[in-house]
């Protein structure tokens, strides 16, 4: 070692510097342990991201109805509170309790009851392109014999794990009032179709609600009306009985009772994930700093190694 060399090592403030040029020889001298590493990490990126399964994604944007057409029952709700009975929500109260229906354990087991929701939610496996048909894994549903594989029947509540947590995504705009409603699925036939029959399904259950909730306050408000023989009175129970009216009329007359499409569920042409591009690149930029990474260590350490000799 040289009377230079001796002098830089033992230099406290040489000894923190990063002499650049001798980095670049280092890694230059390297490069053929950094382009092998690097090249590792970039195909085993390629062939991982190529294992993946496509998925798709149907969305819809939404308008509560309630916001639109209940409105005018407001007028009606001290009244009704006088008198025990029940107006359908309406704005922000109204798109909240649709949005808990979508979301809740019932509604979910709900749709259960329909054929193939069950096992295209737990037991997909592939989605043919050209024949638009979507396969099951095998080894948990048999779809010739409809029967599960391995005996056990997945429950609603597992099931709903796997609607709210993989499948279905729901957010409310609060400045536009809008709800938007989007389907993740390997299928995009299924995610369209599965979209659809959610939303309709929602209305469905909050106009069947409705109906029901109106029938039993008529008839309590026809009790009412004939208990009671002060006019003031009789003339507010006919206006919440015409309000009630007014209720199971709209719910009966009007299947988007609650939800009103304004951008219907779609079959994605478009994978919304994997993003095999992006895998790739983050892959191969780490593959390339760790190699480099290792070269630097490799050199110094057997330089401390040699020095130490």
């Amino acid at each position: 070692m040289t009377q230079s060399e001796e002098k830089n090592l033992n230099d406290p403030g040489l000894l923190g510097e990063i002499d650049l040029k001798e980095l670049f020889k280092i890694v230059w001298d390297g490069k053929r342990i950094i382009i092998g590493i690097t090249a590792v990490f970039a195909i085993g990126a390629v062939v991982y991201s190529l294992m993946l399964t496509n998925y798709y994604k149907s969305e819809s944007i939404l308008i509560t109805a309630d916001s639109q057409d209940l409105g005018s029952l407001s007028q009606y709700s001290g009244l009704a509170s006088l008198t025990g009975v029940s107006l359908p929500s309406a704005g922000g109260d109204g798109i909240v309790e649709v949005m808990e229906i979508i979301k809740s354990r019932e509604f979910v087991k709900h749709l259960l009851t329909f054929e193939n929701i069950l096992p295209s939610l737990m037991a997909p496996k592939s989605f043919d392109t050209l024949s638009q048909e979507l396969y099951f894994d095998l080894n948990v549903f048999d779809p010739q014999e409809k029967s599960w594989t391995s005996g056990l029947k997945p429950s609603y509540i597992e099931t709903h794990e796997t609607y709210i947590s993989n499948v279905l995504t729901i957010s409310n705009d609060k400045m536009t009032g809008l709800v938007s409603i989007t389907v993740e699925h390997i299928s995009p036939v299924f995610a369209k179709d599965f979209l659809t029959l959610i939303i309709n399904e929602a209305n469905n259950l909050k106009r069947e609600k409705a109906i029901n909730t109106s029938d039993k306050s008529l008839d309590h408000l026809k009790v009412e009306l004939s208990n009671t023989s002060l006019v003031p009175i009789k003339e507010s129970i006919n206006q919440l009985i015409k309000a009630q009216l007014e209720t199971r009329m709209m719910a009966k007359a009007n299947e988007d009772y609650s939800l009103v499409m304004i951008e219907p569920p779609f079959i994605p042409e478009k994978k919304s994930k994997p993003g095999r591009a992006i895998i790739c690149i983050v892959a191969t930029m780490f593959g390339g700093m760790l190699s480099m990474l290792l070269v630097l260590v490799r050199h110094y350490s057997l330089g401390k190694e040699i020095k130490g000799l």
